[in-house]
């Protein structure tokens, strides 16, 4: 991924999910609020049940209190969530995705001989995250299937808004949010009772495509 700037536009996972702020970034919770330092241990333990379940080393978290940096980011051996993550409605699922990014070994090279295929894979790579995401929630948080993917499409349906809102935006690696929520609802057949008439839920990609 190339590296710019952060977009104040942008939501989370729609920057860079290398590219971290110069500074900002703290192991700590001073300046946290009680309510933001009890959320950021949720995401601690979150993030260490998450390796224990699946067997991996435990994975550090950072907070990042830089404004101009990304809410959430993955990069190997850590991820940084901003303090604005820690009051939203979506850090369940954001965090999920970054795990996922972690468990999926997102961290090493893309293997593509070109640009457009190295894009492609990084495109992939998020779909996949995705997915992911929904089974780290259902398998460590508990959550019924149902449910999980429910946290998981409100979660993309708010980034295609906030795109909504600010079109033109550089997507910087991922698909259109409603193809990535098309390709997500895809790979839950059994949940299509109700999920075939959410926004978005066409058939704009095939699953894993």
């Amino acid at each position: 991924m190339r590296a710019r700037p952060p977009s104040r536009l942008l939501p989370a996972w729609f920057l860079p999910a290398l590219l971290l702020a110069a500074g900002g970034l703290a192991t700590g919770c001073a300046s946290l609020t009680p309510a933001q330092d009890r959320s950021l241990g949720e995401v601690r333990a979150f993030a260490d049940e998450t390796a224990r379940h699946y067997g991996l080393l435990p994975i550090h978290v950072l907070v990042n209190r830089n404004p101009e940096g990304p809410v959430a980011s993955y990069r190997r051996g850590f991820f940084a969530v901003s303090v604005l993550v820690l009051g939203s409605e979506y850090r369940d699922a954001i965090v999920a995705h970054e795990l996922a990014h972690y468990l999926l070994g997102h961290d090493a090279p893309l293997t593509g001989a070109t640009p457009e295929a190295r894009l492609r894979e990084r495109e992939q790579r998020e779909l996949d995250a995705n997915a992911k995401s929904v089974e780290i929630l259902t398998r460590v948080r508990g959550l019924p299937e149902d449910e999980a993917l429910r946290r998981a499409y409100r979660y993309l349906l708010n980034v295609h808004h906030r795109l909504q809102r600010s079109p033109g935006e550089d997507l910087l690696g991922h698909r259109p949010p409603c193809d990535e929520i098309a390709d997500l609802l895809a790979r839950y057949p059994r949940q299509r009772a109700w999920t075939a008439a959410l926004e978005c839920a066409g058939p704009r990609s095939a699953a894993g495509g």
